[in-house]
């Protein structure tokens, strides 16, 4: 996945990176009827990292309602952090999301 021309981990792969990791994270909260899904993601790309860099992505869990989930979200190559983001995730009862 790339979103430029140069061979650098594009921001786009560093979202699907950061979802994944506190989607993991939540996971197992979640009863076997119950997923989450992403609606919003505040990211801040810090730095450039080579394509095939190896990323190390951390998720804490920050705040907790009923349904909703805020996350704080860093990514590092080695002890630089190359990304920090805000993500919300909101608790869904899978067959009931399917249905829409």
């Amino acid at each position: 996945m790339g979103s430029g021309d140069l061979e650098v981990l594009a921001t786009p792969a560093l979202v699907a990176m950061m979802e994944n990791c506190s989607k993991e994270l939540l996971t197992g909260y979640l009863t076997a009827e119950q997923t989450s899904v992403g609606f919003s993601l505040e990211l801040k790309h810090l730095a450039p990292s080579k394509v095939g860099a190896v990323i190390q992505v951390t998720a804490e869990i920050t705040k907790q309602t009923e349904r909703k989930v805020l996350f704080l979200i860093q990514a590092f190559q080695q002890e630089q952090l190359i990304g920090q983001a805000l993500h919300q995730r909101v608790v869904v009862k899978k067959a009931t999301f399917l249905k829409n």
